[in-house]
């Protein structure tokens, strides 16, 4: 399956910042398949009334949506009349004065099925619908919406998100730029901006760099483009996948400095990335020259040329690219989505076994770092201080709308000079009250997280910080 993209913008189609697998991460559907089932043809983007994309012999097809009327199907009056099969007053009359079923009868003189059918003249769902949409009736937060903040957080800074912003990233500070990328659509153009400095969020007036690579630059080529944007201050990486054998890709890194040492490399299946001392990390299928399947990739930027291992080992189990976060304290979750359980997992991979791989090459194997206990599906994660947090929720059929439950934070305790980790118990942060209000995506902010939420009120970052106590 391929990945699902949430928006934070609402002008940009086709990808998001984080979010998201099903979560099934990049997966192999064969060369030139458009998709496997429903859930790859969310590409296509919104269908017309009525209809919804569905997979058929590997190529995404409008078809009608069957809707049962809440009449038709089982009259709630005709076919079991409420006063004409058994009356409620002749077979055992309730009384002589004024029969409960002769003068009035409960089903002649007004029938609840004939005169006005429960579901012919006004129908539940069709003409007049059952009820309003409660998300335009609820009360919001300006900040947080109708999301629920948890014991031990407060709400920072806020700031409105421009519509067309996608993924965003943040540099480490103390002063935090922020970066974006902006698609027209799948077929672009993709280019990274700036955003400003936080907490004052502007769209750049011209991008900085383009994000496809030149043999990807042609007339209506259609690129995925990956759900992050990374940076260590010097350099801003973002990345894109293609249809096609193995989902050749590409990454970029955009020098802040001197943009005309900006370069691209290639990245296949390249789905989530993070920074640590002296080099990204890339979850995917191989990078650069290095080409061993699904596994967790490392481009180190201390030399030049940077150069390309792999660092890490996914688990057995895996059948597709997972989420990567990095925590203050150097702790990595690495992810992968799960065939045995057919949902994402992560693992808190030491600082040190980090630091080894990087110098000696070989890589660490994921499996035996501690797994986070998150007792559920999750669609994006982020550094947050000595910890990670994560989206919690899942898609739910038959359109695959995602429907969030929480976001959560696990704490990160390092021994063993940074040999070992322990993995805190889940923390909620933000916890759903409805769908009125979601979030859509997660960054980390020093040693906060910023989170992308959208409602009604429009789009907008919020900056999530511990309280003071619980630091």
């Amino acid at each position: 399956m391929k990945t699902e993209r949430m928006m934070t913008g609402r002008g940009v189609q086709g990808f998001a910042w984080v979010l998201t697998t099903l979560a099934m991460a990049l997966t192999s559907t064969g060369c030139g398949d458009e998709c496997v089932d429903d859930f790859d043809c969310r590409d296509q983007g919104a269908a017309p009334a009525g209809q919804r994309y569905t997979c058929v012999e590997n190529k995404c097809e409008l078809t009608s949506i069957p809707v049962p009327d809440a009449g038709t199907e089982t009259d709630a009056g005709t076919t079991t009349d409420a006063g004409t099969t058994t009356d409620a007053g002749t077979g055992a009359d309730a009384g002589t004065t004024t029969d409960a079923g002769t003068e009035t009868d409960a089903g002649t003189t007004t029938d609840a099925g004939t005169e006005t059918d429960a579901g012919t003249t006004t129908d539940a769902g069709t003409e007049t619908d059952a009820g309003t949409d409660p998300c335009e009736t609820t009360t919001y937060d300006p900040k947080l919406g109708t999301l629920q903040l948890q014991s031990g957080f407060v709400a920072g800074e806020s700031a409105s998100l421009p519509a067309s912003a996608g993924p965003v990233g943040v540099t480490p500070g103390p002063t935090y730029s922020l970066y974006t990328v902006v698609s027209g659509s799948s077929t672009g153009p993709h280019a990274l901006y700036s955003l400003g400095t936080w907490p004052q969020v502007s769209l750049g007036t011209a991008p900085l760099f383009d994000v496809a690579a030149p043999a990807d630059r042609a007339a209506g080529t259609k690129l995925f483009l990956s759900p992050f944007v990374e940076t260590d201050g010097q350099r801003v990486l973002t990345g894109y996948t293609k249809s096609g054998a193995g989902f050749p890709g590409s990454v970029g890194v955009y020098d802040v400095s001197a943009p005309a040492n900006s370069t691209y490399v290639s990245a296949p299946s390249n789905f989530s990335a993070g920074v640590v001392p002296g080099a990204f990390l890339i979850n995917g299928g191989g990078l650069d020259t290095v080409s061993a399947g699904l596994a967790v990739y490392a481009l180190k930027t201390d030399s030049s040329p940077f150069t390309a291992l792999k660092v890490g080992t996914l688990p057995p189990e895996t059948g597709g690219s997972g989420f990567t976060a990095v925590a203050t304290n150097g702790v990595a979750m690495l992810g992968y989505f799960s065939d045995d359980t057919f949902l994402n997992g992560g693992r808190a991979v030491a600082p040190a076994a980090i630091t080894e791989a990087l110098r000696s090459g070989t890589p660490f194997v994921v499996a035996d770092a501690p797994a986070l206990d998150v007792g559920s599906n999750f669609v994006a994660a982020s550094g947050h201080g000595e910890g990670v947090s994560v989206l919690r929720g899942d898609y739910v059929p038959p359109d695959y709308n995602f429907a969030g439950t929480d976001v959560s934070r696990f704490a990160f305790t390092v021994t063993d000079e940074g040999a070992t980790v322990t993995v805190g118990a889940r923390q909620p942060v933000l916890v759903y009250a409805d769908q009125c209000t979601r979030v859509t995506g997660m960054t980390a902010i020093g040693v906060d997280l910023l989170v992308g939420v959208d409602d009604k009120n429009g789009p907008r970052l919020v900056r999530i910080q511990q309280a003071p106590q619980f630091r």
